[in-house]
């Protein structure tokens, strides 16, 4: 049985815990122990980003074990890469960004010939079109209709629906002219809403 005494003690100091958690280590702080090779800060860098990163490595991989080695691949690439960032507060998004060029990359190593066809700019759906509604469905069946579509499509979406890449970035990371990126985008807009009124039946 608590005391009175040890009783107000564990709460004042559960209270006090509550009140002011253990503040996060500031992002320079930690970069600057990464750029060191301090396992203890490397460690801190994973905790923090890991689980928002693997949600991106499943997005562009579709199973949770390709995901898991792109995690780990991605974070390897930012202890080796992490001298090259310039502001502390954008680390981030630059994480983010390391995570998406690795996995684009694999894509492409994954596949023999060209990687995109071009497309005629003509097949872009309509203004209409694109701004109509998409069926509204939980998030793990959105991301399972969206791992339906060929990769391609699913990859532009990826890029611009959820990563919000402008057309012309899209374009580069695709090796496409920027017309055709969007072109990309309205087909996959239609498969996926396709896919979604599917699901929703």
């Amino acid at each position: 049985m608590f005391s009175s005494r040890s009783l107000y003690f564990f709460v004042t100091f559960t209270t006090f815990c509550v009140i002011n958690p253990k503040p996060l280590i500031s992002n320079d702080v930690l970069i600057a122990g990464c750029i060191k090779g301090d396992r203890q800060f490397q460690k801190a860098l994973y905790d923090r980003f890991a689980p928002k990163m693997f949600g991106h490595c499943l997005r562009y991989s579709g199973n949770t074990d390709d995901a898991q080695d792109l995690l780990q691949d991605g974070f390897i690439k930012v202890f080796d890469s992490i001298s090259a960032l310039k502001n502390p507060q954008q680390l981030e998004g630059w994480m983010t960004r390391v995570f998406i060029n690795l996995a684009l990359s694999r894509y492409r190593k994954e596949r023999s010939g060209p990687q995109f066809q071009e497309l005629p700019e003509s097949d872009q759906l309509s203004e209409e079109e694109t701004s109509e509604p998409l069926p509204v469905l939980e998030l793990s069946e959105v991301l399972a209709c969206l791992h339906a579509l060929p990769p391609t499509y699913a990859t532009v979406l990826n890029l611009y629906a959820i990563d919000q890449l402008p057309h012309r970035e899209i374009a580069e990371l695709m090796g496409v002219s920027e017309g055709n990126a969007k072109t990309l985008l309205s087909r996959g807009r239609k498969m996926l809403k396709e896919e979604l009124k599917k699901r929703k039946k």
